[in-house]
């Protein structure tokens, strides 16, 4: 279990090699439904029950696009100075 803000929403980052980078937006609300919950009123965290949306948070990885062929060996070798 990872701890996270309660209070504000937050992303979740996922990489892999090979493929491209997602980040998701977690949006922290009350469980009666209010976008956000006000756990700063004096009621106190313990009070208030918090949901995430999404829940759980998911991503399905697209496959990075190939490296572009590089030129590595093809023309003229770099001039030399002078001795």
């Amino acid at each position: 279990m990872i701890p996270v803000p309660a209070d504000r929403e937050f992303t979740v980052n996922y990489s892999l090699p090979g493929y491209q980078p997602q980040v998701i937006a977690v949006v922290p609300r009350s469980a009666g439904g209010s976008e956000r919950p006000d756990i700063e009123s004096g009621a106190g965290v313990n009070a208030v029950t918090i949901e995430v949306s999404p829940n759980p948070v998911y991503a399905q990885l697209q496959p990075a696009a190939p490296p572009a062929p590089t030129k590595k060996g093809r023309g003229r070798p770099p001039k030399q100075p002078p001795r």
